[in-house]
C-alpha cells in the first residue's frame, strides 16, 4: 500500500510544513516516521506548495481545483487505494499507523477522533469513487460529511496523536509533548 501525505499552502500558520519539530521539518518528521514503519511500498507527498521538499517520499504537485476532496478524489482515481495522512500530523507513530491498517478490510476506514472523522488518517479505495464523485458533482464540498453520510467505517480512537499543527502555540505544544523544548 502507498501513503500520501496531504499538504497544502497553510493560512493560519505560514509555511507550517517546513516549521521545525524536534530537529527536522514537520513534513521529514511525518515522511520519516511513516517510511520507519515498513508499512508502505511507496510514500508520495501531495502538494499545492511548491516549493514543499520531502527527504522520504516522493513529491507530487496537486493541480486539482478546489478543497481537499477534490485532491482525494484525484488520488482515489490515479492510485485506486492509499492511506492518507495529513501534512500537520506530527505526533503520528507506528503503533496507531498500524492499528488503521490492521482495521482496514477493502473498504475506506477512517479514524473517529472525539467524534470526528479524520479524513487526513484514512485509508481510501477505488469502491468508494463514484459515490464521492457524486457528492461533489452535487455541490457537497466536505469530506467529514460526506464520511457521515456515507456511514464511512471507523475506528474509534480518542487520542492526541492525530492532532494537527494550524497555530504558533501549536507547534509549541506538540515541541514540548515531544520533550524537545
Amino acid at each position: 500500500m502507498m501513503a500520501i501525505i496531504f499538504a497544502k499552502k497553510s493560512e493560519r500558520l505560514k509555511d507550517k510544513h517546513n516549521k521545525i519539530i524536534c530537529n527536522e521539518t514537520m513534513i521529514n518528521r511525518i515522511s520519516r516516521i511513516l517510511y520507519e514503519t515498513g508499512l508502505f511500498d511507496k510514500i508520495t507527498l501531495f502538494t499545492k506548495n511548491f516549493s514543499l521538499q520531502c527527504k522520504y517520499c516522493d513529491v507530487l504537485y496537486d493541480h486539482t481545483n478546489g478543497v481537499l476532496i477534490n485532491s482525494i478524489l484525484y488520488c482515489i482515481k490515479n492510485f485506486k487505494e492509499f492511506f492518507a495522512v495529513g501534512g500537520d500530523m506530527p505526533l503520528i507513530d507506528h503503533d496507531i499507523i498500524k492499528e488503521l491498517i490492521d482495521n482496514y478490510n477493502k473498504n475506506t476506514v477512517s479514524v473517529l477522533n472525539h467524534n470526528y472523522y479524520e479524513p487526513l488518517f484514512s485509508i481510501y479505495n477505488y469502491k468508494i469513487y463514484d459515490k464521492m464523485e457524486n457528492y461533489i458533482n452535487s455541490g457537497g464540498s466536505s469530506v467529514k460529511k460526506f464520511m457521515e453520510l456515507n456511514n464511512i467505517s471507523y475506528i474509534k480512537k480518542d487520542t492526541i496523536k492525530l492532532k494537527s499543527v494550524n497555530y504558533y502555540d501549536d507547534l509549541i505544544f506538540v515541541n514540548k509533548y515531544l520533550n524537545c523544548i
